[in-house]
């Protein structure tokens, strides 16, 4: 019998079938980390659907065309660590995805959370949480202690999942010309892409040796550290991409291991910071303000 993941949001639990015909290690990946709490996160440019970022790491397994699946898929999107609920046709963006079950609860009121959120985004923060119907209580992983740079980084890692950063506190509580927004939208898209970039050396499709993988990373990292810390002021973060760059200097751990650890660090990161950016509001802005290239 298919199992069910309760997923509860605006105090309300609503069941999402879960399948393993499509993507069974991905699904796998997402039971080992349950029950968890997640953010909600409103669409940007695909639109029609609500998304969470996940620590699972998985690739593409029986890849379906986004655009194919229909109205309650709840699918994973590989190379950005999402997992997604959709609730019409999505309007742009071409990806393969995994899916990994079906919502099964009322898309109407899925359809009206997601406006409602969308145009909120940039507010308080939504959270919700996951779990496997009828399962017992699972013991989460210890919290890495030590005071190494590989003790750090994988404590940051750790700390970020469950709560926002001070870093971000600090970046939004400066003021100044074009400050917070400026170095809000800079750290968040220097994170995410820097996520990005890493797990395409993680999932490492172009067949690049250990050697080849470190220094791409180090250097994808030392322009991060340049723009979010120096530039952004985010010198926890910094500090942390430093600790990143001390382990893949170090042979003697594994490049996988550091890159997995890196790359769930900034996807949290830049989790983080886009539940800051009033998306609605400054599109309507720009809309707005390009109305005489619009007419």
């Amino acid at each position: 019998m298919p199992e069910t993941l309760i997923f509860t949001c605006d105090g309300v639990p609503h069941e999402i079938a879960l399948t393993d015909e499509f993507a069974p290690r991905t699904l796998a990946g997402l039971k080992e980390i349950l029950p968890t709490r997640i953010t909600i996160h409103c669409a940007k440019i695909a639109g029609c659907h609500i998304y969470w970022h996940s620590p699972v790491l998985a690739l593409l397994e029986k890849g379906a065309d986004i655009h194919s699946l229909p109205p309650g898929a709840f699918l994973y999107y590989p190379d950005r660590q999402y997992f997604e609920i959709t609730y019409d046709a999505l309007q742009a963006e071409t990806a393969s995805v995994n899916l990994v079950g079906h919502f099964k609860g009322d898309l109407g009121w899925l359809r009206d959370f997601a406006e409602r959120h969308r145009r909120e985004s940039g507010g308080p923060v939504t959270y919700a949480t996951l779990e496997l119907a009828d399962a017992p209580p699972a013991a989460g992983p210890a919290r890495p202690e030590g005071d190494t740079p590989w003790d750090r980084l994988r404590r940051a890692r750790a700390d970020v999942w469950d709560t926002e950063p001070a870093d971000v506190r600090k970046l939004l509580r400066r003021d100044g010309l074009n400050i917070p927004f400026g170095p809000l939208m800079t750290a968040e898209s220097y994170m995410r892409v820097t996520h990005e970039l890493l797990w395409r050396l993680w999932a490492n499709k172009s067949g690049l040796d250990a050697a080849e993988r470190r220094a791409a990373a180090i250097n994808a990292l030392e322009l991060a550290v340049a723009r979010v810390a120096g530039y952004c002021q985010m010198e926890e973060t910094g500090a942390r991409l430093g600790d990143a760059i001390t382990c893949l200097s170090d042979p003697a751990l594994p490049v996988e291991d550091v890159l997995a650890e890196t790359l769930r660090y900034c996807a949290r990161m830049a989790g983080w910071l886009d539940l800051q950016v009033p998306w609605w509001r400054a599109n309507e802005l720009a809309k707005e303000s390009l109305s005489h290239v619009r007419d």
